[in-house]
């Protein structure tokens, strides 16, 4: 059976702009490429990121009712100083509050694709996945 997410993948239009952004704004390192279509980034801790150069019209999204959701979700601790950086370079933010158990930012990168990443509140991250 399945023992863990070995990588996940993303649509791009635009490779030699898809990659930049993604390690200057988010912090991913390039781990390598498969000729000028596949590029692999990584963080320090997670699945690989795997883009894929397309020219369909697709992003990594899914709607809910009406509302795109991301697909993609990540964890940090310095939401604020993120949503200053991704706002700075212009990247349209969908969602910026504090939900109580935590914080969370939902943004579009430059090729349409739906992120999100939470940061927990110190005070309720004992208590964050007790149900």
């Amino acid at each position: 059976m399945l023992q863990s997410l070995e990588h996940v993948q993303i649509p791009v239009r635009r490779m030699d702009r898809a990659i930049p952004w993604y390690v200057e704004r988010l912090g991913f390192r390039l781990q390598g490429r498969d000729g000028d279509r596949i590029a692999f980034l990584t963080l320090p801790e997670g699945p690989m990121l795997m883009l894929w150069e397309t020219e369909d019209e697709t992003a990594a999204k899914f709607a809910v009712n009406g509302t795109d959701f991301p697909v993609l979700l990540y964890r940090t601790d310095r939401i604020h100083e993120l949503r200053d950086r991704l706002e700075a370079c212009g990247a349209p933010i969908q969602a910026y509050r504090d939900e109580g158990m935590f914080w969370v930012l939902k943004w579009y990168d430059p090729e349409g694709n739906l992120w999100g990443a939470l940061q927990m509140n110190p005070s309720r991250e004992e208590a964050s996945y007790d149900v």
